[in-house]
């Protein structure tokens, strides 16, 4: 045995070689199923191969697979880049669809309508306060007040070189919720009447068209003679003083000579209408001719704003009086206090109940008034 040779019964090996000759051996030419150097070679061969033609056909290798991407560090897919990449939900962007289109436009649409409208009614148009200013200026007495349009003050605030506000302030009118039987207290709503139309072309934009007033200031009735105050009955007594001073010059003359003095204030009150004010003199009469002088009660009476506004307004008295002799009988006319056949009064208890039974006093209730 040389040096190239495989001895099968030892199962040595010397060298690396083999006997050809022994039976069982594997072949280098054999195909029975035995292992030989060539068939070895060959086989690896054909595998590297097939993994050249893999990896050409199919672009995928372990290094591709390998590369860092968003989905993973190790091995992932890489969706493309750029405007026309797939989306990984695999829809349209919604800005681009119809549906996405016609919303955006409806939006801008309604934005551009919000602001021409905010242009028009906020920042194109004179705001004014039709009713910031109103008053009323009613007159009468509570309970019986009444009330109209033009009891209505109001000034506007507003810039008066603007012609259009101006033409539009100069058009309104008032409306009133309560217009009779008035008294103290009572709110009244105030409703100031305009055009739309004309605030519109002139450009004005109304803030506010409505106000109500507390009513306040007018005369309240005296429930008698007890309740006027100090301040009216002073007023009322001067007035009738200048009255009868009035009267009683017509009197005085060469024949006779008049002197009043005052004795009392009645209230005459009524439950409907007007309330009358009484002043009653004790008026002395001289006879120049005998010196012979005499009294009786004489009256002037007031038939206008009795109440507590008397002393607020110039008021009117009214009277007469005048006397003569007929035989031995002394006459007196106009407002003396008489009886009912004639006969003047000198007796003060009489007085009220004379004034009672007075035509211009009838229905009325007769009451003190401490003056």
């Amino acid at each position: 045995m040389d040096n190239n040779q495989f001895d099968p019964n030892n199962g040595s090996q010397s060298n690396g070689s083999f006997n050809s000759s022994q039976t069982g051996s594997y072949d280098a030419h054999s195909n029975a199923g035995n292992y030989n150097a060539y068939s070895q070679q060959n086989n690896y061969q054909n595998y590297d191969n097939n993994a050249q033609q893999y990896d050409q056909s199919n672009n995928f290798n372990s290094q591709q697979y390998n590369q860092p991407n968003d989905f993973g560090n190790n091995g992932g897919y890489v969706p493309p880049q750029g405007n026309g990449a797939y989306q990984p939900n695999g829809k349209m962007p919604f800005y681009k669809t119809t549906k996405g289109i016609i919303i955006i436009a409806l939006a801008l649409v309604l934005v551009l309508g919000v602001v021409y409208w905010g242009y028009n009614n906020i920042f194109g148009f004179t705001k004014i306060d039709l009713a910031k200013n109103i008053s009323l200026n009613l007159t009468g007495e509570s309970g019986t007040a009444t009330a109209s349009s033009i009891n209505v003050k109001n000034t506007v605030d507003y810039d008066k070189s603007n012609e259009k506000a101006s033409n539009f302030v100069k058009a309104i009118s008032y409306r009133l919720n309560k217009y009779v039987g008035i008294k103290n207290g009572d709110k009244i709503k105030v409703t100031v009447i305009f055009s739309e139309s004309l605030a519109k072309e002139c450009k004005v934009k109304v803030t506010n068209a409505e106000k109500t007033v507390t009513v306040s200031g007018l005369a309240e009735r005296f429930e008698d003679g007890s309740k006027v105050s100090s301040e009216v009955a002073s007023k009322m007594k001067t007035d009738a003083d200048t009255k009868m001073q009035q009267m009683v010059s017509s009197i005085n003359g060469t024949t006779w000579e008049a002197t009043p003095t005052f004795y009392s204030l009645y209230l005459a009150k009524t439950t409907s209408g007007n309330d009358y004010a009484i002043a009653v003199y004790d008026l002395k009469l001289l006879y120049k001719q005998t010196n012979k002088s005499v009294h009786y009660y004489v009256y002037t009476y007031c038939m206008t704003g009795i109440n507590s506004n008397y002393a607020k307004n110039a008021k009117v008295w009214s009277g007469y009086t005048s006397v003569s002799i007929i035989g031995s009988n002394l006459y007196g006319y106009g407002n003396f206090l008489q009886t009912s056949d004639h006969r003047l009064i000198s007796d003060e208890s009489m007085i009220e109940s004379t004034i009672t039974n007075y035509r211009l006093f009838t229905g009325r209730t007769i009451s003190k008034i401490n003056a």
